[in-house]
């Protein structure tokens, strides 16, 4: 592995606080007003030239709701003249056809659309507002008309965990590209509900159907984030090679090639894990990213001994390190181990099958193949992109990431 830290493949940005839904999850605590001290269009446009100039890909705007900001085409507009690829995560509510038409203009190229439900009812009272499951939907027909690709997020906790099957049934039903599906953690607003966090049983469960699902399912993307232990479940439990090529990595890559800035411009290693890294205000964003302490330490995770208990001697370490948010929200610390984690420590001796003629990087059992370089690659050195599902180099051994350009 390269010691060079290289540039966050994505950021999201929370362009506000603002939103016209209460979701009880809502690791951004959004209210009905902006933040007094919210970035003003000059600075939202200097900060994400400054990710751009990073070398950073992908900028998500993030909220709050950020279509309640007046300038929200402006900044999506910047942001393809400094040649990153912008995504919009909306709840949809306010996704009319004229807005639209107005974010895929200004250069959109996917959305990230919030439903927590199958039904009306049981999501309307998650997010705090009578309605807002049809207004949803009608903001996702809206933007199929459009012609913006989207994916479904939904927030999986306690009370809906019996959904998840209709939930992917939905998404199918709407044509989305891909379902990413959020374990409830007790942040931001989600610390008043903590009886909604599912237990270590109850998220082995939800791990179990999210791999059947993406085993069974050729046509849409299944993405897991909030339980990293996911990651070990699949190579345990998913031994045919074709299927497992289906499976792409999202988890957990704060501070590793992920980060976020909130509305007033601090910078957070992910929206849930909320220890301050820097403000944009005081630091330029790459110094941030390249200088900080809290950033550094996680960074960290995947080394020897760096975790403390069976976080740190786990072979799965490198693919997993445990829920760095949820062990910060219990114990303030980013190092501690994940007493979550439901594998004993027999379970977590790793089988490694090298082959002749293996991955590039390790000669591990080779999965799939570099898209800019052509080299064979393992599950541990490949990544996949986001938009076009390209296989490539992990940005830990080489710049293939950022070398390729989406079809």
């Amino acid at each position: 592995m390269q010691d060079k830290i290289l540039p966050p493949l994505m950021v999201s940005f929370a362009v506000t606080r603002e939103c016209s839904l209460r979701c009880k999850h809502c690791y951004s605590d959004a209210t009905d007003s902006p933040h007094p001290d919210e970035l003003t269009t000059a600075e939202a446009k200097r900060v994400i030239t400054e990710i751009a100039e990073a070398g950073t890909r992908l900028l998500i705007f993030d909220g709050g709701e950020p279509l309640m900001r007046d300038d929200i085409y402006q900044l999506i507009a910047h942001a393809r003249s400094v040649s990153l690829q912008p995504m919009l995560g909306t709840n949809a509510t306010l996704l009319s056809t004229e807005a639209a038409e107005r974010t895929k203009r200004a250069g959109i190229k996917a959305l990230s659309i919030s439903l927590h439900s199958a039904n009306a009812k049981s999501h309307d009272d998650f997010c705090g507002m009578e309605g807002s499951w049809e207004r949803a939907m009608a903001g996702i027909r809206n933007a199929a008309a459009a012609g913006i690709p989207f994916q479904i997020n939904t927030c999986i906790h306690r009370h809906n965990l019996v959904q998840l099957d209709a939930i992917v049934s939905l998404a199918k039903s709407l044509k989305a590209v891909a379902i990413e599906i959020f374990h409830y953690i007790p942040a931001g607003r989600g610390k008043e509900y903590p009886d909604l966090a599912l237990t270590p049983e109850e998220q082995k469960h939800l791990v179990s159907q999210i791999i059947q699902h993406q085993l069974d399912d050729e046509s849409m993307v299944y993405r897991c984030v909030g339980i990293p232990q996911f990651w070990v479940e699949v190579e345990k439990r998913v031994s045919d090679r074709e299927a497992r090529q289906r499976f792409i990595r999202s988890c957990c890559g704060a501070a590793l090639r992920y980060c976020c800035v909130f509305y007033e411009g601090t910078v957070y290693p992910c929206m849930v894990l909320q220890q301050r890294a820097g403000n944009v205000r005081e630091k330029g964003f790459q110094e941030i990213w390249q200088g900080s302490e809290v950033l550094r330490k996680l960074r960290e995770r995947g080394k020897l001994g760096k975790l403390e208990g069976k976080c740190g001697q786990c072979a799965y370490r490198q693919l997993c390190g445990g829920a760095r948010c949820v062990v910060f929200e219990k114990t303030h610390s980013l190092t501690k181990a994940d007493d979550s984690c439901w594998f004993e420590k027999e379970e977590l001796k790793r089988a490694i099958v090298v082959q002749e003629a293996g991955c590039q990087y390790c000669r591990k059992e080779t999965l799939v193949v570099c898209q800019v370089c052509q080299s064979p690659l393992c599950e541990s050195h490949s990544i996949t992109c986001p938009l076009c599902h390209a296989h490539l180099c992990h940005p830990d051994v080489k710049d293939c990431f950022f070398k390729h350009k989406c079809k």
